[in-house]
């Protein structure tokens, strides 16, 4: 199978926590992981769109329960990351 996405994060979206991991596709087609947890406030998901946008990220995927997801797409569209 092919992947659409080389480059693509999870986010588990909380009210105080989130969570995001990053799955890159090295060129041997093995995944490289990487996880980072940070909060909600605004200096958190400026740190979180930072490390993203560092990876590369093409495309989120966001879980949550609740409006909580809300801030964190509005971070991501402002950083020009397709969620």
């Amino acid at each position: 199978m092919q992947a659409i996405y080389k480059r693509v994060a999870g986010l588990d979206v909380h009210r105080v926590k989130n969570v995001a991991t990053v799955l890159v596709e090295q060129d041997d087609g093995e995944l490289a992981k990487a996880t980072r947890e940070c909060g909600g406030f605004k200096r958190d998901m400026r740190l979180l769109v930072e490390w993203l946008l560092v990876q590369k990220v093409e495309l989120v995927v966001l879980e949550s329960t609740g409006i909580y997801w809300k801030s964190v797409y509005a971070w991501l569209e402002r950083a020009g990351i397709r969620a």
